[in-house]
């Protein structure tokens, strides 16, 4: 369409001799037209949602978050595909199972989670979740939620019983405070008087956005760890599926022990070699450094690989692929 409009463009300025007049007024009307399209298409590319999108409280092409060192991953139509390296729907349930089985209504909202020890009941009213139910066999939990004029979960109220709902506590309110939002205004550091909550999130491409990112094509080396986010997934040491992210103001790796930052502190374009040092998450101490290779892959993804150092001189292998 754009090339389209171009066209007419450049095909009214030719005839100008003539007609100038009346042909710089369809120029303009298609150059406003040209405008108004790409700003209505950049609008609904940043209010997009999903049922699904919207159990998490994000809008946008979602592609893929990474949230307390867990990878959500969507597709193009908003619908949650994976959580890890599994899909979150109609699995069998056993006592190792590491990630929940969860399941829709007859209307597509998500209303249940399944653990082998529990589970969870998400009540949903005008289009948002207000409350969930958690149990298992000795303890039950309660929350409803508020929302602010944004749209995000300000303060959660919530009632516990020990004994399988016998006898409830008193309300214990929660207020929640919003620290960083990204470029669509999706929430990526909130805190509480439970903690602090990071969300890394990449979404799928759109010129107006996300513009000139990554790889050029698919045999191409090109790569600029400060121009877009990234999320990849594969391992480091012994974890075979650990999340690790790149982006312009830094990314996250979350490892057994606990979350760390890491920020990009050596590019070569023309050798593909890539140094990252990782952060402790809560002071900014210096933990180790990432040094490997990034090379390109089928399908426009890239891989980073290496070895990982860390302050004291041990040393890992990791292999990981984008997403």
């Amino acid at each position: 369409m754009f090339v389209l409009a171009s066209a007419a463009i450049i095909g009214s300025c030719g005839g100008a001799a003539k007609d100038g007049e009346s042909v710089d007024s369809d120029s303009i009307r298609i150059a406003d037209s040209l405008a108004e399209m790409m700003r209505r298409d950049s609008i609904e590319w940043a209010s997009f949602t999903s049922k699904d999108l919207t159990f998490f409280g994000l809008h946008g092409h979602v592609k893929a978050m990474v949230r307390n060192g867990t990878t959500f991953e969507f597709d193009t139509l908003g619908n949650w595909t994976k959580i890890g390296n599994v899909s979150p729907y109609g699995r069998k349930i056993d006592f190792y199972d590491y990630y929940s089985v969860y399941s829709h209504d007859a209307n597509g909202f998500i209303t249940h989670e399944e653990f082998w020890e529990g589970g969870t009941e998400y009540i949903w009213k005008d289009g948002r979740i207000v409350g969930e139910n958690s149990f298992n066999c000795a303890y039950e939990c309660r929350l409803s939620y508020d929302y602010d004029t944004l749209g995000n979960v300000s303060k959660m109220t919530m009632v516990e019983s020990d004994d399988a709902g016998e006898t409830w506590s008193k309300p214990t309110k929660i207020d929640i405070k919003y620290i960083n939002f990204d470029e669509l205004g999706n929430w990526t550091l909130r805190k509480s008087n439970n903690g602090s909550d990071y969300r890394f999130i990449v979404y799928y491409d759109q010129p107006s956005i996300n513009k000139n990112a990554g790889f050029k094509d698919q045999s191409s080396t090109e790569f600029n760890p400060w121009q877009h986010k990234y999320i990849l997934k594969g391992s480091i040491g012994k974890e075979k599926e650990c999340p690790f992210t790149i982006g312009p103001k830094g990314g996250v790796y979350s490892i057994e022990l606990g979350t760390r930052n890491n920020e990009v502190t050596a590019w070569d374009s023309k050798t593909g070699q890539l140094t990252m040092s990782a952060l402790k998450f809560s002071d900014g101490q210096k933990l180790g450094e990432f040094q490997g290779t990034v090379t390109s892959e089928t399908g426009g993804k890239f891989r980073y690989k290496g070895t990982f150092t860390n302050e004291k001189g041990g040393k890992v292998n990791f292999n990981l692929l984008s997403i």
